[in-house]
């Protein structure tokens, strides 16, 4: 059997050649349950729209850009591109994938020169490339569609985000029902969005509960950091004696699987000597003794959303619309515990 065409798809549905056209350009004018029809028949046919000859017609390349920082261990840019590929699959474009390194004199001419050879049609930025004033201008200057994924300031260009606040207000009222006062909180997302929301969200439950605020047990650092200083903070903290905090919040399982590494090394048990909360849900805690307890954050819905939003900004030549922030859930696991008197 040969290979399905639009026509052979729209006979199967039972439509116009137009109307399987604007399903798969996820434009407006076609009902819900047509729209679903359609879908269907084209999964079932495996039908693969010619994007050369679309690309001819409409002068699109079906291409969207991702930028995102690589890093050992991204789990969050994977997750993001998970979505993003299953919303490409549906409308039929492809996924231009570019991960940029820290330590690039600049991000922007590489961008620029990766839009030159492509041309793609709109950009997913991940963060922090979503805060870069240098990456957002250059985007801008191009005049291409973008969306942004979990920007600090929502001013500009449509985004997606993760009611991350809400969320880590909750893990650390967590640590404070269990009797913990004394709450550290590790980060290498300064100046980021996920860093700042994670932050007020930490001082809110802090807040809520009449615990003071204490400035030492906050550390702050940014992606181009040196890398090791987190292993240097994450010893000062746990080498602290009377003071020394009885509960980390991480901003990531990276960083929480750091302490895990630290704490062993200096005879700490946990959660009984220190009890710790990570953020992601990162499927690398689940080499980790005791599990994690964590925030499980829908990021491969994120990105799909952002996907299909750009998508239907470059169909219908409009301004996509700003989706709802999405929820966030603690995952309860063995690495928080009572707090136990010296």
């Amino acid at each position: 059997m040969g290979k399905a065409t639009i026509g052979d798809v729209a006979r199967a549905a039972g439509v116009s050649v137009k109307t399987v056209s604007r399903v798969i350009n996820n434009e407006s004018g076609v009902k819900d349950a047509t729209r679903q029809r359609v879908a269907e028949i084209v999964k079932q046919l495996d039908y693969r729209p010619n994007l050369n000859a679309r690309s001819l017609r409409t002068r699109q390349s079906y291409l969207l850009g991702v930028l995102f920082v690589d890093y050992s261990g991204n789990f969050y840019s994977h997750s993001i591109l998970t979505g993003a590929i299953e919303a490409c699959d549906q409308a039929g474009y492809n996924l231009l994938i570019r991960p940029l390194k820290i330590n690039d004199e600049g991000f922007e001419p590489i961008i620029k020169q990766m839009h030159e050879r492509s041309k793609p049609d709109g950009y997913l930025i991940c963060p922090p490339l979503c805060d870069d004033p240098n990456v957002i201008s250059l985007m801008d200057e191009l005049d291409v569609p973008y969306v942004r994924i979990a920007p600090l300031h929502s001013e500009g260009s449509p985004y997606v985000r993760c009611q991350e606040e809400a969320a880590s207000q909750k893990a650390v009222e967590h640590l404070i029902n269990l009797g913990h006062q004394r709450i550290a909180m590790l980060s290498y997302l300064k100046g980021h969005g996920a860093g700042a929301w994670r932050l007020a969200g930490y001082k809110a439950a802090l807040d809520n509960y009449n615990i003071p605020i204490v400035s030492e047990y906050i550390e702050e650092y940014g992606y181009d950091e040196e890398p090791n200083i987190l292993d240097t903070v994450i010893r000062r903290l746990l080498t602290k004696t009377s003071v020394r905090p009885t509960a980390i919040f991480c901003v990531n399982d990276t960083l929480a699987a750091s302490v895990y590494r630290i704490a062993s090394q200096m005879g700490l048990k946990i959660p009984y000597d220190i009890s710790i909360v990570g953020f992601d849900d990162d499927p690398m805690v689940e080499n980790l003794w005791p599990p994690l307890t964590t925030i499980r954050q829908p990021i491969s819905t994120m990105g799909n959303y952002a996907a299909r939003m750009l998508i239907k900004a470059l169909g219908n030549k409009q301004q996509a619309l700003e989706l709802p922030a999405l929820d966030c859930e603690l995952v309860l696991r063995s690495s928080t515990g009572p707090y136990l008197p010296d």
